[in-house]
């Protein structure tokens, strides 16, 4: 008898995919869920734990363990034919967002001010050998990336390798934008729907500070189903809202959100039912968007007096604030000359422009170069730990 569960194999086991295996096992769909990674030992271990979780909750999900290296492009591909997933989800990274968050304090503000997008070869190395995999395998499901998609969808559309729709960034905000509104409105939160259009850039810095920075977005509020009109001082009300009354942990502690996110797309995709969820870089676009999900069939849900073209633009003059200058037609991303310059001027890595072909050279590169400053500034912060006289 052919098995008519939705298949998703989730491909990593960190922080994220973890998260997300829990999510989905713990859930009231009935899936067949595959999980691959490197390491098979580890990966039964943590395959057991949301096994056991489960049962405590009344759930015997049915899970598969494999063992993937996505940069064994022919290995891969067979996973894939072999396994012939509905959805892909792709958890994996070369740079994992938090890893300058452990460096020393100074040094971590110091390559922050360079923003996210400068990381930008270390996201995509691993989902364009999926995407490249998925191919050679005829793969006919859909893939879901967390990767960088505000960035990494709109360049690998150039090849025809973009995922589907990424997960995270966008979304993040929007539960803290709902609450802050209902909060401002006085209304239930129930009550209150928004549609969200911004980069990661914004998605990141606005709850943590209650501003945009000047960055472009569009935020429409609906209670009960009409837009509610408000002006840019309600806006900046409610931003601070979140990033006050309503702030939440952040961090690798607070990376249930981004997980709910993920799940909440692999759920919109899986049961076929109409949805609307904010996503980042759906059918290639750059930035993030509300998406509406339906019989397998995505798009972007857009508020009356906002054309599609409008909405992506929002999002390509709000890539910049994340240190991307443009990705053009080949793909080839452009970073701002003030992010660039911080990268070189603190880890001695020159890059003002990654096409497509080179990014796994120049993920090679910057691994090198940041594990040589990781190294160097740790040393330096334990020497004045340990020289009495530093306090001075």
């Amino acid at each position: 008898m052919q098995d008519e569960r939705c298949k998703i194999l989730i491909l990593g086991q960190g922080v994220l995919a973890s998260a997300v295996l829990d999510f989905l096992a713990q859930s009231e769909g009935d899936f067949h869920i595959a999980i691959a990674a490197r390491d098979s030992d580890k990966l039964a271990r943590r395959v057991n734990l949301a096994r056991y979780t489960a049962l405590n909750l009344g759930r015997d999900p049915v899970i598969e363990p494999c063992a993937i290296d996505l940069m064994d492009g022919e290995r891969a591909a067979a996973l894939i034919a072999s396994l012939a997933p509905d959805i892909i989800f792709n958890a994996t990274t070369l740079h994992s967002w938090w890893v300058i968050t452990q460096l020393p304090a100074a040094a971590f503000q110091r390559l922050d001010r360079a923003r996210g997008g400068v990381w930008t070869p270390m996201h995509l190395v691993l989902i364009r050998r999926l995407m490249l995999a998925a191919r050679a395998a005829d793969f006919e499901g859909v893939v879901v990336n967390a990767s960088y998609p505000d960035v990494t969808h709109a360049a690998l559309a150039a090849e025809g390798l973009a995922p589907l729709v990424g997960i995270g960034n966008v979304a993040n905000a929007v539960p803290g934008l709902r609450l802050a509104a209902a909060h401002h409105l006085q209304a239930p939160v129930a009550d209150i729907d928004v549609r969200f259009f911004a980069h990661h850039f914004l998605s990141y810095r606005m709850p943590s500070t209650g501003a945009t920075d000047g960055a472009p977005y569009h935020l429409s509020i609906y209670r009960r189903g009409e837009e509610v009109a408000l002006d840019e001082g309600d806006h900046r009300e409610i931003f601070s809202l979140v990033a006050g009354r309503f702030r939440r942990v952040k961090g690798l502690a607070g990376q249930s959100v981004t997980a709910s996110s993920a799940t909440a797309v692999l759920r919109a995709l899986a049961d076929r039912e109409e949805h609307v969820v904010h996503a980042p870089g759906p059918l290639g676009l750059v930035g993030g968007y509300p998406v509406r999900f339906g019989d397998g069939r995505i798009a972007v849900d857009l508020p009356s007096g906002l054309a599609l073209e409008a909405a992506i633009d929002i999002n390509r003059r709000c890539q910049k604030y994340d240190g991307i200058e443009d990705i053009d037609a080949r793909g080839t991303v452009h970073f701002t000359a003030d992010a660039a310059d911080i990268l070189r001027d603190e880890l001695g890595y020159d890059c003002r422009r990654l096409p497509l072909e080179e990014c796994e050279e120049r993920a090679e590169e910057l691994a090198r170069k940041f594990a040589a400053y990781r190294d160097r500034v740790w040393a330096e912060a334990g020497a004045v730990t340990r020289d009495p006289g530093s306090a001075a």
